[in-house]
């Protein structure tokens, strides 16, 4: 297990190798009004919910960004990102605007369990605390789509 300090440090060489166009809080407080409600309407869940599973959505977007290999998502950040991926040219432009890069979502030929369970706990390294509703640790037991990159 790593202290804080070592963790810190791996996350600051990942950002060295893979930066990020903007900060972490640029990212989060980034807002799609159409989207939410788009999100809302599909799933018949409240705004607030929406609004919680978009923040985790850029959690995830951030991972996508920054760490290499296979990473996978729950199914509720799947929806949004399909959800979001309706809005096209607002997609490409949040992920080239504060991630640097397009990050593609990609179906995998055979379930990845074991990359979910990687990206949560690289994601809640990097970020110190996640929510658990949309990062449930059972969250995938077939694993099938996420990105690679």
């Amino acid at each position: 297990m790593y202290t804080w300090t070592e963790k810190r440090s791996i996350v600051e060489q990942i950002e060295q190798v893979r930066p990020l166009r903007r900060t972490l809080a640029e990212i989060m407080d980034f807002q799609h009004e159409r989207l939410l409600e788009r999100y809302r309407e599909s799933t018949g869940t409240s705004l607030e919910w929406a609004a919680r599973c978009f923040n985790a959505f850029k959690q995830f977007m951030i991972v996508c960004a920054v760490k290499p290999g296979y990473k996978v998502t729950s199914d509720p950040i799947d929806q949004m990102w399909h959800t979001f991926l309706l809005f096209t040219r607002d997609y490409r432009m949040f992920c080239e605007d504060n991630l640097g890069r397009f990050i593609n979502h990609e179906p995998f030929e055979q379930a990845y369990p074991s990359a979910y369970v990687e990206t949560r706990a690289f994601a809640n390294e990097y970020f110190g605390e996640l929510d658990e509703e949309f990062w449930n640790l059972d969250a995938k037991a077939d694993c099938s789509s996420g990105c690679y990159e």
